[in-house]
Formats: structure tokens, C-alpha cells, sequence
């Protein structure tokens, strides 16, 4: 499917799918870093599923920021929540 082919897409299916080729990961790449299958992530690309929760916390520490942001929101982290777990955001090192 071509990136500009977002028919039936949803968001973040779209997102997930460009992301993933612009940071040079095979399917079968992201599904070892990931431990699933290449099928999964097609499913996730397509949007037939959703990833869960772990899935986009996974996704998150490998996209590093910015995009780690996006992948944890999806994961139900809101970036405030997560900024005070940071060092040095609380007044702890």
C-alpha cells in the first residue's frame, strides 16, 4: 500500500504506517523490536487493529521524541503526567 493511500485509514493507522517508513523499519523489522508478528503490524497499518497500550509505550522509547509523545497519548499517557515522572520536574534528581 502506498503511503498516500490512506482509504479506509484511520488515523492513527496512517500515522503508525508513515512512521514506521520513515524511520526505515521493514515490517518485519518493527515485529522483531516489537516481538509480533510482520502480520500484526500489517494489521495495525491497515487499521483492522489496534495496537494495545504496551504496544505504543514499546513504540514510544523506540521513536524517541518527538514522537514518543504521540505513541503515549495513544497509550492513555497524557504528556503531563509523563513530564512529572522525568527527572528534575518534581525537584527530585
Amino acid at each position: 500500500m502506498r503511503i498516500g493511500s490512506k482509504k479506509n485509514h484511520s488515523d492513527w493507522a496512517g500515522k503508525l504506517l508513515e512512521w514506521r517508513l520513515r524511520s526505515g523499519f521493514s515490517q518485519a523489522g518493527l515485529g522483531d523490536r516489537l516481538g509480533v508478528s510482520p502480520m500484526a503490524i500489517s494489521r495495525w497499518e491497515r487499521g483492522l487493529f489496534e495496537p494495545s497500550a504496551e504496544v505504543y509505550i514499546a513504540l514510544g522509547k523506540i521513536a524517541g521524541p518527538p514522537e514518543c509523545w504521540w505513541f503515549w497519548a495513544r497509550a492513555g499517557l497524557p504528556k503531563s503526567y509523563l513530564q512529572t515522572l522525568l527527572p528534575g520536574r518534581d525537584g527530585h534528581p
